[in-house]
């Protein structure tokens, strides 16, 4: 019984093992993200210099001049990452594609397989942040969650503006218009038409991109970073050792030097995601706000990464990172 027993443990203590050498995180590393917004949200309560910013805001009609250079909206940061954030994603992510040993010093079959397989991992997180942030056939899922829950668009200039219609009728037609063109707009449209989201469950659409973005890049760096880190077979072994006996050629060295400023660029945007989020956390959005953008980052993530851990045939379509 001794011997069944330990033959049936073995195989699920090999695979732990093998998601550890593959560079795999486990699912408690994702409490980094709720920890950060604790932090976050606790600083912006007893801090004595957030708590003014928000009476500033709250209290006075016009612009507030930002007390911390992070709570300006208008910070370096905030317009060249945070807003383009998912093309310095997208960046950071091929440049794993074409510098690490995972998908560059691989058998041309294996190398192929983890490069659809990481192109699809990629879709999924895209679509959900298309799907989330810009477009859900039509207003993306956080303008509907803002409408749906009583949110709309006030201080329209384009309203404002507009002439007063001398009928009843036409009163109460103009007056319908200006209703519908409230709660229709998205949080784009708003904006241009120099009005302001009012009311409503404001989701974090920044809480959710940096979630998002910085997870999904720590996790493939791991994963793509970690094939060289692999026990090898004996015969694995004697070649890779032919391999890094006879080639000192200047191709390889260029070839690791990209390797290591890859690696850096991606941990670089990943830390960076982390440091905007610290700050989103400490500036701007409620608690309740901010944590609905974070569960729906962390439940794309489980789905892309996690699920496929235990759901095989998912894992057959996606894949994991390095493996």
């Amino acid at each position: 019984m001794a011997t069944s027993s330990s033959t049936t443990i073995s195989p699920r203590r090999h695979e732990s093992v093998s998601r550890w050498r593959s560079g795999q995180p486990p699912a408690f590393a994702l409490l980094v993200y709720p920890i950060t917004l604790l932090v976050g949200s606790l600083y912006s309560a007893i801090s004595p210099t957030a708590q003014s910013q928000q009476q500033s805001t709250a209290t006075r009609p016009g612009p507030v001049v930002p007390i911390n250079y992070f709570a300006r909206k208008d910070n370096i940061f905030n317009i060249y990452f945070v807003k383009v954030g998912w093309a310095w994603t997208t960046l950071a992510f091929v440049s794993l594609l074409f510098t690490q040993q995972a998908y560059t010093h691989s058998p041309v079959e294996l190398r192929a397989k983890r490069s659809i397989k990481a192109l699809l991992r990629y879709a999924v997180v895209t679509c959900a942040w298309i799907l989330t942030t810009q477009w859900f056939f039509g207003p993306a899922i956080i303008d509907r969650m803002f409408t749906l829950s009583g949110g709309r668009c006030e201080n329209i200039s384009i309203l404002a503006d507009s002439p007063s219609p001398s009928s009843s009728a036409a009163a109460g037609t103009a007056h319908k218009v200006t209703e519908e063109i409230k709660t229709i707009f998205t949080a784009v449209a708003c904006k241009a038409a120099a009005g302001h989201w009012k009311g409503g469950h404001d989701v974090s659409g920044h809480v959710f991109m940096l979630v998002l973005a910085s997870a999904f890049l720590a996790v493939e760096a791991l994963g793509a970073s970690s094939e060289e880190c692999k026990p090898l077979a004996d015969g694995a072994k004697e070649k890779q050792h032919n391999i890094n006996t006879m080639d000192h050629s200047a191709v390889a060295d260029i070839d690791d030097r990209f390797k290591v400023w890859s690696l850096r660029f991606v941990w670089g945007v990943a830390l960076l995601s982390w440091w905007m989020l610290l700050m989103t956390a400490i500036w701007f959005h409620t608690w309740l706000e901010k944590l609905s953008g974070l569960l729906i980052a962390i439940s794309v993530i489980y789905i892309t990464y996690y699920l496929p851990r235990t759901l095989t045939s998912w894992r057959y379509v996606i894949g994991i990172p390095g493996i």
